[in-house]
């Protein structure tokens, strides 16, 4: 089981802020995550792309979507953004 943590406006996109998950790697987070914003609010405008667009943090680290999952584990999602 590891720790899913949203930040910035996935969390208040989707209303979630911390979810239990039982996934391999990083990429097998993201259906389980949207399937959870999907049954809490079914006309959700947060989208696969925009999480898989964001930063990944696991154990403090930024990894990618291949990043392999333990249990134990913290992940935290963080929305890219772009200034000027």
């Amino acid at each position: 089981m590891v720790t899913v943590k949203l930040f910035g406006t996935f969390r208040l996109d989707s209303g979630l802020k911390e979810l239990q998950l039982e996934a391999g790697s990083v990429k097998d987070i993201f259906p389980l995550i949207m399937d959870e914003v999907r049954r809490l609010d079914p006309q959700t405008e947060l989208t696969m792309k925009d999480l898989k667009s964001c930063v990944v943090s696991l154990n403090g680290r930024q990894v990618g979507m291949r990043a392999a999952l333990n249990d134990g584990d913290l992940v935290i999602l963080v929305p890219a953004v772009a200034g000027g």
